[in-house]
């Protein structure tokens, strides 16, 4: 796969994911870069990625971890890091308008940090939980799991019974 198949199939969706970490589309956009900068070294290694969403996923999340520790102090950034990155739901979408949709984002944004974003990369990346495990550097149960509680909590906080 050449970075032109790449950025087509997946820079939309990692330029989001970054906003939804990093919460400025300036620092997303730079995040990015670098990220294709690294996909571009990695050229003679593409034959042996076997899933190359999971792949540019990581490597834009790690990438993105990297910008943090820079940018706010290696202390400050892995702190941020463990909380999730600095961005929320609703940074990874162009002003939503539809009242549920604002109010649900705000209170994914409440979820704690390993369930946001396993629920981010489920529902708004299509990720498997293969796939999340993957990025995310847990087993396949563990993003199961977390997801599995932050729909739980996001369903008591509107009401709805399983």
């Amino acid at each position: 796969m050449n970075l032109d198949e790449l950025y087509e199939r997946h820079g939309e969706s990692l330029y989001r994911y970054l906003l939804f970490k990093l919460g400025s589309a300036e620092d997303a956009e730079d995040v990015l870069q670098e990220a294709f900068c690294r996909f571009a070294r990695y050229d003679l290694r593409w034959k042996l990625v076997r899933d190359p969403q999971a792949f540019v996923f990581r490597l834009a999340r790690n990438e993105a971890n990297r910008f943090l520790r820079r940018k706010l102090g290696r202390r400050e950034g892995e702190r941020m890091i463990a909380a999730g990155g600095i961005g929320t739901f609703a940074a990874a979408f162009a002003a939503p308008e539809e009242p549920a949709l604002i109010f649900l984002l705000r209170l994914a944004s409440d979820l704690p940090a390993d369930q946001k974003e396993v629920v981010y990369l489920k529902v708004f990346d299509g990720l498997t939980f293969k796939e999340i495990a993957s990025v995310c550097g847990i087993s396949a149960n563990t993003a199961a799991s977390r997801y599995r509680y932050g729909i739980e909590k996001l369903r008591e906080a509107v009401g709805v019974k399983p």
